[in-house]
C-alpha cells in the first residue's frame, strides 16, 4: 500500500513512512522529519484539503488512513 504525504505530496510506501499522526481522526505519514514538522506547525493547512471526498462521510471507515 502506498500513502501520500500531505505536506510534499509524494507517494511513498507505507512501510518506509518516516512518521505519522493522527489529526481529525485520520492518520497521516510523512516521508521525512521536515514534512512531519511542517504539519505539526500547521496542520489544519494540509489536512482539510486532503481528506478524499469520496471518504469525507462521518464515520467512513472505508478509506485506510480512517481510523476506526
Amino acid at each position: 500500500m502506498t500513502v501520500e504525504d500531505p505536506v510534499c505530496r509524494n507517494t511513498i510506501p507505507l512501510e518506509n513512512a518516516h512518521a505519522s499522526q493522527e489529526y481529525g481522526g485520520w492518520a497521516y505519514f510523512f516521508c521525512s522529519s521536515r514534512c512531519h514538522a511542517d504539519f505539526k506547525l500547521n496542520p489544519e493547512r494540509y489536512a482539510d484539503a486532503r481528506i478524499p471526498a469520496a471518504f469525507s462521510a462521518p464515520g467512513d471507515a472505508s478509506h485506510p488512513s480512517r481510523k476506526a
